[in-house]
């Protein structure tokens, strides 16, 4: 009978280690929450990435096109127009709130090399800032400044069907 009973507790928690689950979590949960944090703000800061990049594809798509008479399709104000026009889409806001606006040889840039064989046009986004959303406020929590922006970039360049460039 001794055996058994002491089997039997081995299977029970005591007393008082309800207390040590509760300070178990108390001590893991901050953790926790600040690597949710980064993983929801990384997510963030990859889908605008993302959106630029695409943006800058789009763009470039538009400045590679030629018209029937050969020249290219879209001035470089089209072109730009094409790429706000996808980011308004998307929504996407400078770290003050307001929409991103793109300004040529500002943020924008739209250049061609009509020395390569065959021209090539680039299209990029230039110093585009975003704010991270979630660790910016941990971090005002724990006393530190709480600003974390970064500039991004985004590049693309394709070959123009073009043989006049845009005015």
């Amino acid at each position: 009978m001794g055996r058994r009973g002491s089997v039997a507790k081995l299977g029970r928690p005591g007393r008082g280690e309800g207390g040590n689950v509760i300070l178990e979590l108390a001590l893991a949960l901050p953790v926790l929450l600040l690597v949710l944090a980064g993983i929801v703000d990384l997510g963030f800061l990859f889908w605008e990435k993302q959106v630029l990049v695409t943006a800058s594809r789009e763009g470039a798509r538009a400045a590679a096109r030629a018209s029937v008479s050969g020249a290219a399709e879209n001035s470089r104000t089209q072109v730009q127009q094409v790429v706000q026009g996808y980011l308004d889409r998307y929504r996407l806001k400078v770290p003050g709130g307001d929409a991103l606006s793109l300004s040529l040889n500002s943020n924008f840039y739209y250049t061609w090399n009509l020395a390569a064989s065959p021209v090539q046009v680039a299209v990029e986004l230039r110093n585009i800032q975003v704010q991270l959303l979630l660790l910016p406020n941990i971090q005002v929590l724990l006393g530190g400044s709480g600003g974390s922006t970064f500039n991004l970039r985004a590049a693309t360049t394709m070959a123009a069907e073009w043989a006049t460039p845009p005015p």
